[in-house]
C-alpha cells in the first residue's frame, strides 16, 4: 500500500506525524511518502521536500514561498506519475492542497482532507473545496455540519490535541517552571510569536515590545519564549537583547511547557491558541497580514463569501469573543501591553476567560481521534468505492462511542 501525505507547516507536520505513526502501526508494510517536516520523517514518511518553512497566512504572503511550493508540487507530480499512491492525505495548507487534490483526483487518486480548509470562516466556498477531496476528516463539529451541507463525504474524527492536552494543574505548573528555571512564585507571561517566518517578522517586534513595556512597569514579571524553529533563535536573541529583556526572558524549546508555566500568554493566532485553550491559560491573540490580504478578507465579507474577521480558534469554536484579538493596525506593543495589564490586574476577568477556555476544551475533547482518522485513511486506500462516513456525528467524549446522528453545535 502506498500513501501520499502532504503537509505544509509545523502544525501540519505534527498532525501528520501522529497520523502516519498510527497508519504504520496498523499497516506496517505501508509505504508513506510526501512533503512535510522532521516529525513526519521521524514517523516513517519518505520526504520528497521539507515544507515546514513554507507555511504562510494570507495572499501576498504566499508569493514569497511560491517557488518552494512549486518545487514541492513538481516533486510530488513526478513521484505520483511513477508510483501512483492508493490514497493521498492532504493536511491543512489550504490553497496548495486544494489544488493538489484537484490534480490527484483527475489522475484517479483517492484524496482525503485532514484538517480541511476552515469553512466556518469560508462557508460559501465549502462546495468549491469539497470537489478536491473524496473524503473530509473534520476536527471540529461546525466543520462537519458545513461540509455535509456542501455535499462532501465528511466524518467527524476530532482533534488530536483534545486527547493530547489537558488543563494544567498547580503541580504541573510548578514542574514546568522548575524545568525552565523560573522562580516558583513569580508571575510569568509566555510569548509565542508563531512557527512561520512571516509571523516572526510581523509579530515578534510587537510581542517583545509589549513584554518590555510590561517589564518596565512591573520588574517582578518573568517571560518565557519557546523557540519554534532553531533558525529563529538568533533573531529572537538579538531583538530581546536590544529591548533589555535578556535578564527576565527565558528561551525554551517546548511550547507546551512554556504554556503550562505561564499565567498569561501573548501569542499568534493559529494552533497555539487552541493549545493554550486546552491547557487553560488566558491569552491575548495577535494577527497581522499584508494590506492586500486584509483587503481581500474585507471584500469577501462584503460579498458574503466570508463570515467573519475573527481569527482566534477559541473564539471560532465558541462563536463569541471570549479572548481578546488584536488585528492589523492594533498589533502594537502598547496595545498588547494594555490588554495584558488589564488581564493581569483583574482576577475576575482571568477567571471568566478560564471558564470560557474550559468550554472550548469540552467541545474539542474526545479520545481516539488519530485512530479514527487512520482507520478512515486505510479504508479509503483499500475500498474507496464502498467507504461511507460511519460516524458523521457530534464530537466524541471520553468513554463514549461516536454518534451516528448528524450534528454540529
Amino acid at each position: 500500500m502506498r500513501v501520499l501525505v502532504s503537509a505544509g507547516e509545523v502544525s501540519g507536520d505534527v498532525a501528520g506525524a501522529r497520523l502516519c505513526a498510527e497508519v504504520l502501526r496498523r499497516q506496517p508494510d505501508a509505504a508513506l511518502f510526501g512533503i512535510g517536516g522532521s516529525r513526519m520523517a521521524a514517523a516513517g514518511v519518505e520526504l520528497l521536500a521539507s515544507t515546514n518553512h513554507l507555511g504562510t497566512v494570507g495572499v501576498s504572503e504566499s508569493f514569497r514561498t511560491a517557488p518552494g511550493l512549486l518545487r514541492a508540487f513538481a516533486e510530488l507530480r513526478r513521484r505520483v506519475r511513477r508510483e501512483p499512491p492508493d490514497v493521498a492525505v492532504l493536511i491543512g495548507n489550504d490553497v496548495f492542497n486544494v489544488l493538489l487534490g484537484r490534480w490527484l483526483k483527475r489522475r484517479g487518486v483517492t484524496t482525503v482532507s485532514y484538517f480541511p480548509p476552515q469553512v466556518w470562516i469560508w462557508r460559501s466556498l465549502a462546495r468549491v473545496f469539497r470537489r478536491s477531496f473524496d473524503a473530509v476528516l473534520c476536527c471540529f463539529p461546525d466543520e462537519l455540519t458545513v461540509y455535509q451541507r456542501a455535499g462532501a463525504k465528511a466524518v467527524f474524527v476530532g482533534h488530536y490535541l483534545g486527547e493530547a492536552l489537558s488543563r494544567v494543574t498547580p503541580e504541573e505548573r510548578a514542574g514546568a517552571r522548575a524545568g525552565l528555571g523560573l522562580p516558583p512564585g513569580a508571575r510569568v507571561v509566555g510569548v509565542l510569536p508563531g512557527s512561520r517566518v512571516q509571523e516572526l517578522r510581523t509579530l515578534l517586534p510587537a510581542l517583545l515590545g509589549a513584554a518590555a513595556i510590561l517589564s518596565r512597569r512591573d520588574p517582578s514579571l518573568r517571560f518565557v519564549l519557546p523557540v519554534a524553529e532553531e533558525s529563529f533563535r538568533e533573531t529572537i536573541v538579538a531583538q530581546a537583547g536590544s529591548l533589555g529583556l535578556t535578564p527576565v526572558l527565558t528561551l525554551g524549546d517546548d511550547s507546551h511547557a512554556a504554556m503550562r508555566a505561564s499565567d498569561l500568554l501573548l501569542l499568534a493566532s493559529g494552533t497555539a491558541s487552541l493549545e493554550a485553550a486546552l491547557i487553560g491559560v488566558p491569552m491575548v491573540i495577535a494577527y497581522r497580514v499584508s494590506k492586500l490580504t486584509i483587503g481581500v478578507v474585507r471584500s469577501a465579507i462584503a460579498l458574503r463569501l466570508m463570515d467573519s474577521e475573527t481569527v482566534g480558534l477559541p473564539n471560532l469554536v465558541l462563536g463569541r469573543h471570549a479572548v481578546p484579538e488584536l488585528i492589523q493596525g492594533r498589533v502594537t506593543a502598547e496595545a498588547i501591553a494594555a490588554e495584558a495589564e488589564a488581564l493581569l490586574g483583574s482576577p475576575e476577568r482571568l477567571r471568566e476567560m478560564e471558564a470560557a477556555l474550559a468550554e472550548v476544551a469540552r467541545r474539542v475533547a474526545g479520545g481516539g481521534s488519530v485512530a479514527r482518522a487512520a482507520d478512515a485513511v486505510l479504508a479509503l486506500a483499500t475500498a474507496p468505492e464502498t467507504w461511507a462516513p460511519a460516524h458523521a456525528g457530534a464530537p466524541v467524549r471520553q468513554g463514549e462511542a461516536p454518534s451516528a446522528a448528524p450534528g454540529g453545535r
